[in-house]
């Protein structure tokens, strides 16, 4: 079982091993703001249309798995063709089921552990 990340112009990224469950392939992003105002009253600002986001916990990854030259995920999301958040790319599941997506977090933090082992989630926007 696999996780492979596609895009033109790039070498295909695979992650083999390291997956974590719950597997959330499609949760509802609602696209609001909701606060209280100084009298108490609920205040919702709305963005416009809601979107759905897959998050993606990997553990134990291997140093060429987090940062390698060729199929590092640091690397492959530095990339110019992907550039973090700007352009989408292919995510294909375990299941072989593609999704176009786009990374949809402020920051890319990875722990590392014992024998140079990493871990990280990501959010990815479905588009």
């Amino acid at each position: 079982m696999s996780i492979v990340f596609q895009k033109g112009g790039l070498s295909d990224l695979t992650l083999e091993r390291g997956r974590l469950v719950p597997y959330s392939p499609e949760e509802q992003e609602i696209n609001q703001e909701r606060y209280l105002t100084e009298d108490n009253n609920p205040k919702v600002v709305d963005y416009g249309s809601n979107h759905k986001t897959m998050k993606l916990a990997f553990s134990f990854l291997t140093k060429d798995n987090y940062d390698g030259a060729t199929n590092g995920l640091r690397t492959w999301f530095e990339d110019s063709n992907i550039d973090w958040c700007m352009n989408n790319f292919t995510l294909v599941d375990e299941n072989s089921v593609s999704y176009t997506v786009r990374l949809w977090q402020k920051k890319f933090t990875v722990k590392k552990h014992s024998n140079d082992r990493y871990s990280l989630s990501l959010i990815f926007k479905i588009e």
